[in-house]
């Protein structure tokens, strides 16, 4: 039974957070968690790590005598930086959230529990993450009992990392996408990283890195299928809102506005944020296989992020 319990996270996830795990102290930067560890030193001092985002060294893990867990946002198949990108990248079927004991090295600890998912098909890596919030709060309620102390811990399930854990930088070089790569790895690339105004997939050519922006004045996205619909968004920073047409298969088949709003389209400074859409599958042909959003005043300017592909 831990004598304190020390909490590591971002400072976005403290307000969700603080229910789940009453009484906790929190530490959202590297210089007060070694503050805590070094001034509780004489308790049997647990942390918990979910979302910290920095390394914490092998002296401070040493000061925390009731042990460490790390709650990963990624299966156990993607240790380290990256994991929504890789996944998505490999074309995992599943993807998870996953909890174990820290040691000195990045995500090689034992595996204490894991909590999968089924990816959707056609998803970028933003509507992932989206899939995924929901998953780690769930999961951490559940863990509770478990991480204060209260119970001890279950038979772990018995999964292995199956490599090593991933650099920032070996994803920053996944993001690359250059002319003589192959037509699949390309798409590959594009899936993994393309999806949203942060998105870090780079152009590379003739030695030189062109961030990846979508043409035109209009910018946009399509998110994919998420639950029941296809999401997506489109703003015209001279003429809101945008009508987006809708083709399947080639055909088009309808017009949709992009009034809906996006507090996360506002935030990236993309207008007021009413230029969200949305299409339920269900209304859409039997058997559609592809489905474009593009702008009717350009046949040929196609919103980045498609074509979307009905599951089977």
């Amino acid at each position: 039974m831990p004598d304190r319990l020390v909490l590591a996270t971002a400072p976005g996830l403290v307000p969700v957070l603080t229910p789940l795990l009453p009484g906790a102290y929190i530490v959202t930067d590297p210089q007060h968690l070694g503050a805590a560890l070094q001034s509780s030193s004489g308790s049997a001092i647990r942390l918990i790590c979910i979302g910290y985002g920095h390394i914490v060294p092998a002296s401070w893990l040493a000061l925390c005598r009731a042990g460490a867990v790390n709650v990963h946002p990624a299966s156990p198949d993607y240790p380290g930086s990256g994991g929504n990108h890789l996944a998505l990248y490999e074309g995992a079927a599943q993807f998870g959230v996953t909890a174990h004991v820290m040691v000195p090295a990045v995500d090689a600890g034992p595996i204490l529990a894991f909590r999968p998912f089924d990816i959707p098909v056609g998803i970028g890596h933003r509507s992932l993450d989206d899939l995924t919030f929901p998953v780690l709060l769930s999961f951490i309620s559940d863990l509770a009992p478990y991480l204060t102390g209260q119970k001890p811990w279950p038979d772990p399930p018995g999964l292995s990392w199956r490599s090593r854990a991933r650099r920032r930088s070996d994803v920053l070089a996944l993001a690359r996408v250059t002319m003589d790569m192959a037509p699949e790895e390309r798409q590959r690339r594009w899936r993994a990283f393309h999806e949203g105004p942060d998105s870090i997939l780079t152009c590379w050519h003739e030695g030189q890195a062109v961030p990846y922006r979508p043409g035109g004045r209009v910018r946009g996205w399509i998110d994919g299928i998420v639950g029941d619909a296809i999401h997506g968004w489109a703003h015209d920073p001279g003429r809101p809102p945008v009508t987006v047409r809708i083709e399947v298969d080639g055909h088009p088949i309808g017009d949709i506005l992009a009034d809906t709003y996006r507090a996360d389209v506002a935030a990236a400074g993309h207008g007021d944020g009413r230029c969200g859409f949305r299409i339920m599958t269900g209304n859409l042909p039997p058997g559609s296989d592809r489905i474009d959003f593009l702008l009717p005043g350009d046949e040929w300017c196609r919103i980045p992020g498609g074509p979307v592909s009905l599951p089977g």
